[in-house]
């Protein structure tokens, strides 16, 4: 993989990939850091699908799909989690997408925390070694801005 691609390049590309382009009303979730099966890290995402009115209510079902993306190839796989799962959280879970803080996150905050993504994968693929504490730093920082309901998933998704 090209050492330049950034976290905003592979948001877009799992956008482009999720549900195989499907025209269904998704979200994908901000990019964290797994380690796989043969030890190495991937950067993964998981997809979540909703309806109007979930939506409207602010209550939708937990991430049914999650996306690997090898780091070193750009090669994406898609899991559904009916067959392979990322979470123990059951199937009927629902996400409450209401802030767990009455909070207003600057554009400088959300580019500062996409800036510690791209260190951490920057410093991976260039020395081959996973920086955890920074890890620790993004996963601090880009938690802060998302909705409760989600921060498990992110927390059992990103297994380093």
């Amino acid at each position: 993989m090209n050492q330049t691609m950034n976290v905003r390049e592979i948001m877009k590309k799992f956008s482009i990939t999720a549900l195989g382009g499907r025209k269904i009303p998704h979200g994908v979730s901000n990019p964290v850091f797994r380690k796989n099966e043969n030890g190495e890290y991937e950067v993964c995402a998981f997809i979540y699908l909703y309806n109007a009115q979930e939506l409207k209510d602010k209550n939708i079902g937990r991430p049914s799909m999650w996306m690997a993306l090898n780091v070193h190839s750009g090669q994406i796989t898609e899991y559904e989690c009916r067959s392979n799962d990322f979470s123990y959280a059951d199937s009927n879970t629902k996400c409450d997408l209401h802030a767990e803080e009455d909070m207003v996150f600057s554009s400088e905050y959300k580019k500062q925390t996409l800036a510690v993504f791209d260190l951490i994968l920057k410093k991976y693929l260039i020395t081959g070694r996973f920086d955890k504490e920074l890890n620790d730093a993004y996963m601090y920082m880009m938690l802060r801005m998302v909705s409760k309901g989600f921060k498990p998933f992110y927390k059992d998704l990103n297994q380093v």
